[in-house]
């Protein structure tokens, strides 16, 4: 009977450490569960958080490469309305102008002088001709000359109907001969020849002018087409007909200022997106390479003009003995004194360095 007790208890006993084991057991699974789970739920964290900074880096560098394009842009308006101004430049057009003046003595005489003076010798031998009324219609037919298209007096034009004039005067009247008139040619033919110079290279100036004027309105047009594309972009409520009415600088004001760009960008809902435009390099390259390229003709055309003036300026002095010369030389100095300055200013106030700084930024 002994034996039957201390075998139960013997198997109550093993029973029981098989149990509290298995519990043990259990519960070391319990934990190891859970540290599992610990680990898993941290590296997901961690992996979130990574995520988070990876976004928040991708949308800084989104928003640097917006901020180098809005730098660029902003410098790019700048050159570009710079450059038109270099274009129409009115002080060096107002100086060219002034000499192309048949009644003015900038070329060391005057022209309406020379004509009147190479007249009378003729209207002295008129006996059926009003001198007053002849010479008025000449004075006209040279006022008519200067107020031309441009400011340029087409003195081919104007010697080819004055002499016809006294060509005219000539057949009519039978103290004037031929000989009259070829001296009456010869006499002015020597200062017509030097406006004629002067009609000849500003019309071609001018023409070339026209030309870049077209030229610079497309790429104002190109920097206009790309101001409204990346702000339609990054604002989807704006539209085209919105901004086409308004200023490249009113644009850049109201929507792509630097303040303005970081307004839009953390309006944007989180997880937004917004990829920079890569077709958007391409257009800033063709810009500022366009810009280039117009201010490097100007300058080529500028130059050439300018030494063209200067010859015929310079040729003047030998046209005749009366040509005042410290007139000449005053000439030459006031149109050499604006070419300088006007060189410097020119570059200067371009800012084509800036420009291309600010490119390389962008292409970055």
């Amino acid at each position: 009977m002994k034996k039957v007790f201390f075998f139960i208890v013997l198997v109550i006993f093993w029973s029981q450490i098989d149990s509290q084991s298995a519990i043990d057991s259990t519960i070391r699974n319990l934990v190891q569960i859970n540290e599992t789970s610990k680990s898993q739920i941290q590296q997901l964290s961690k992996e979130v958080s990574d995520l988070k900074l990876q976004i928040q880096r991708q949308q800084k560098a989104e928003f640097g490469k917006f901020l180098s394009v809005s730098l660029f842009l902003d410098a790019a308006i700048s050159s570009s309305n710079n450059l038109q101004g270099l274009v129409l430049k009115e002080s060096y057009r107002n100086k060219i102008a002034s000499l192309n003046n048949p009644t003015s003595n900038e070329l060391g005489f005057s022209l309406e002088t020379e004509i009147h003076n190479a007249l009378k010798p003729l209207l002295q031998k008129a006996r059926k001709t009003n001198n007053n009324k002849f010479s008025q219609v000449v004075g006209s037919f040279l006022e008519t000359g200067k107020r031309s298209p441009g400011s340029l007096f087409p003195a081919g034009n104007i010697f080819t109907s004055i002499i016809g004039m006294v060509g005219n005067l000539t057949v009519k009247e039978k103290a004037i001969d031929q000989q009259d008139l070829d001296s009456f040619i010869r006499s002015i033919e020597k200062y017509f020849n030097q406006y004629e110079r002067l009609y000849q290279s500003n019309l071609a100036f001018n023409s070339e002018m026209e030309k870049m004027k077209g030229k610079l309105r497309l790429l104002q047009d190109d920097i206009r087409l790309v101001l409204q594309d990346i702000v339609m972009l990054i604002d989807k409520s704006i539209k085209r007909n919105q901004l086409k009415s308004l200023m490249p600088e009113e644009v850049m004001l109201r929507y792509f200022e630097n303040k303005k760009l970081s307004e839009l960008l953390n309006k944007l809902p989180a997880g937004a997106e917004i990829r920079f435009p890569q077709d958007a390099i391409k257009s800033c390259k063709e810009i500022a390479s366009g810009i280039q390229r117009v201010y490097d003709e100007y300058v080529i055309l500028y130059v050439n003009n300018y030494k063209e003036i200067r010859a015929i300026i310079s040729d003047t002095k030998g046209v005749s003995g009366t040509i005042n010369h410290i007139q000449l030389g005053k000439t030459l100095k006031d149109l050499e004194a604006l070419y300088t300055e006007s060189r410097g200013a020119d570059s200067y106030n371009l800012r084509l360095k800036t420009l291309f700084e600010r490119l390389e930024a962008v292409t970055q």
